[in-house]
């Protein structure tokens, strides 16, 4: 597998995605999968790992920091790197514009319990994202549990792609992701996270309603955009999204889900979402996007 990963080579690649975004994606997924594959090999070595916290409290590990410096080495300088872990690149979120987006690890506090498992339902991993003209437009996960990676280009779709012995040097036999949905909230799966922001008050209302069937939650905001893609689940709701964990989100838009910024608010699509310090979102398939926010306005304000 760590192999593979360092060994990574793009297949048919004008075939699956416009020329427009083609590039752009061809050096996000090589970024992505070699910032993978030292993971993995780090993990497999058995090297110490390191943490500390962040000013806002947040974990950051060796793992974070070495993720991102490859990650940095391997884009190319065509535009600005807004990442997780240089502030000095934070005056992007401002700014605005076209630039890279750097999550060098979405999930660290999953990764720092479950490192080394395969399988199950936790996952975590590198995760970029590209914004163009303020509109986020490509992002790529790879799930380091699942050994799967994830590509969404706006417009064009969500795609999965097994990525796991040496053997397997190109990316072939992508699969996209079009989930079918339950046909009421009552059978419906919800993530979340509960942060600082009003996540709690929103899921004890659909609790109290007996709207939904269960919730629960597997690791970080990439692995329920990858899940919600996938089909797993149906909702998510997380009120505390980071400008470098958004890019997770547009999985869940292309493979067919409704993702509103500011629900409880102004209720603004993805696609029209200029990123801010903080994005709360809530993401549905269009199925039950009705039905729950019917319920949900009974709480708003």
């Amino acid at each position: 597998m760590t192999r593979a990963l360092g060994r990574y080579k793009l297949s048919a690649m004008q075939s699956i995605f416009s020329p427009v975004f083609s590039e752009i994606v061809e050096q996000i997924e090589g970024a992505v999968l070699d910032a993978a594959g030292y993971l993995v090999a780090a993990m497999e070595s058995g090297a110490q790992i390191e943490t500390t916290l962040k000013a806002d409290k947040t974990q950051v590990m060796n793992l974070d920091l070495e993720s991102q410096r490859r990650i940095l080495a391997r884009l190319p300088n065509t535009y600005p790197i807004l990442a997780e872990e240089d502030e000095s690149s934070h005056a992007l979120i401002e700014a605005g514009g076209s630039y890279f987006l750097v999550d060098p690890l979405d999930g660290t506090t999953s990764c720092k319990r479950f490192h080394g498992e395969l399988g199950g339902q936790v996952g975590y991993g590198p995760l970029l994202g590209f914004v163009k003209d303020n509109v986020l437009s490509v992002a790529v996960f790879y799930n380091i549990p699942q050994q799967k990676l994830f590509t969404a280009v706006r417009g064009e779709g969500c795609w999965v792609t097994k990525i796991e012995e040496p053997s397997a040097l190109r990316i072939e036999g992508r699969k996209r992701l079009q989930p079918t949905s339950c046909n009421t909230l009552a059978g419906a799966g919800v993530l979340f996270f509960i942060g600082k922001h009003g996540e709690s008050p929103v899921v004890q209302h659909l609790r109290n309603k007996d709207a939904l069937e269960n919730l629960y939650r597997f690791g970080g905001f990439a692995n329920d955009c990858s899940r919600l893609a996938q089909g797993l689940e149906q909702v998510s709701v997380q009120f505390t999204v980071k400008p470098w964990d958004l890019s997770a989100a547009l999985l869940a838009s292309e493979a067919g889900l409704q993702v509103y910024l500011d629900p409880l608010r102004r209720k603004v699509p993805l696609a029209e979402w200029r990123i801010e310090a903080n994005n709360p979102l809530i993401a549905v398939t269009a199925a039950l996007s009705q039905e729950l926010f019917t319920v949900l306005d009974q709480i708003k304000g």
